[in-house]
């Protein structure tokens, strides 16, 4: 599995964690919502870059794509240390 690979089914287990977190965390739905809003926003930034790859085959923009794709990574799990946080704050 490549490094891509492996960020994507990251990324795509992360997205799917937002989804229970809309569930379970109802009173933070806001903030999940806008978490998600600013995920949409840099995935879209990442289909751009990927756009530029497949037409000029140069690796720096596959790079870029993976760099913007860690960062996505990085804010989901920023977050979810703060919903570890609120859920044990309500026990």
């Amino acid at each position: 599995m490549t490094d891509s690979e492996a960020l994507l089914k990251e990324y795509n287990d992360y997205k799917d964690r937002i989804e229970v977190w809309k569930k379970q965390h109802g009173i933070f739905y806001n903030d999940i919502k806008k978490l998600e809003d600013s995920v949409d926003k840099m995935m879209d930034k990442r289909s751009d870059v990927l756009i530029d790859y497949r037409r000029t085959k140069k690796q720096r923009y596959l790079d870029e794509a993976n760099e913007i794709l860690q960062n996505v990574i990085n804010h989901i799990k920023k977050f979810s240390k703060v919903e570890l946080l609120a859920s044990l704050s309500k026990r």
